[in-house]
């Protein structure tokens, strides 16, 4: 199976490509990982972060370096500032389905394939759409001059939360990609100061796909089958499997998966769990990759 990943520099404030420490370490273990276990790695980004990555040796883990189709991205009428992941539509666009997308923070830790359903799709988990910040009712969003909603306007399914996306069925992905895209292109929306986020870009990118999925008459379903809740910023429900995801937890991460997201945003660096995280990617990456692991923390691994 391939697995997919995105940069794209634009929405950067000062248009300059750049990672964390930790940034450099999940990235690095998560295609480490990924290929070990699942398939080949993609990576689609523009010419400054293909430049950033083969500055510290990270370009040579992929199978192949995409710029060209995140370097036509910066021709579409799209705010980055608002839509900062929308670049990750034109990995979405160009890879053979079937595939599985990636966030760059997030490491999946055993054989996921066998756990996707052919012609299906599949996302991390839930996120509940009860009226909050994050997500209002579809009729307060901002849309492109003309817009027009349909049938669009009149749901309100959980959204789907993309940081790991699977789609198996290729007339599904190209729905998506193509209504995402008509949603952004043109679109005024800002970012809102009180959540950090614009509600725009998290309905194009997670409460649309479910919506796409049941148009196409197909099953889009949660690896991790929890719901999220932003108000309350917790888990209100959990996976029976293995009960309350530690999404940060390295070692002994019962749910396979461990998204750093919430955590190398939030905590800062000298908070423990933070510390805990660095040290347990760290011996992760050093038997197979000392050199690698030098050049991306400046440090001896030895």
């Amino acid at each position: 199976m391939d697995g997919v990943y995105s940069l794209w520099s634009r929405p950067r404030a000062d248009q300059r490509p750049g990672m964390t420490q930790l940034e450099r370490l999940l990235f690095a273990v998560s295609v480490v990982k990924w290929r070990a276990l699942n398939g080949r790695a993609f990576l689609f980004c523009d010419s400054p972060y293909a430049r950033y990555l083969e500055s510290f040796g990270m370009a040579e883990l992929f199978d192949i370096v995409d710029t060209k189709s995140m370097e036509a991205v910066n021709k579409l009428d799209i705010n980055p500032s608002t839509f900062w992941s929308l670049g990750r539509l034109a990995a979405l666009a160009t890879v053979a389905v079937p595939f599985v997308s990636l966030d760059c923070d997030l490491v999946v830790w055993e054989r996921i394939t066998n756990a996707l359903a052919p012609g299906s799709i599949a996302f991390a988990h839930w996120e509940s759409t009860a009226t909050s910040a994050w997500y209002p009712p579809p009729c307060e969003l901002r849309t492109p001059s003309g817009y027009r909603w349909g049938a669009w306007g009149k749901d309100n399914l959980n959204a789907a939360n993309v940081s790991l996306l699977y789609f198996g069925n290729e007339r599904a992905r190209d729905s998506y990609v193509s209504e995402a895209l008509r949603f952004t292109i043109g679109n005024p929306a800002q970012p809102r100061l009180d959540i950090g986020v614009a509600p725009e870009l998290l309905y194009a990118e997670q409460r649309l796909l479910p919506l796409i999925a049941r148009r196409s008459g197909i099953t889009a379903a949660p690896i991790i089958d929890a719901i999220w809740e932003p108000d309350l910023d917790r888990f209100s429900s959990h996976d029976p499997r293995f009960g309350e995801w530690d999404p940060l937890r390295v070692l002994h991460q019962a749910a396979g998966i461990t998204h750093g997201w919430f955590h190398k945003t939030l905590l800062p660096t000298e908070d423990p769990r933070r510390i805990q995280l660095v040290d347990d990617l760290t011996e992760i990456l050093k038997p197979s990759h000392p050199d690698l692991l030098m050049r991306i923390t400046g440090s001896n691994p030895c």
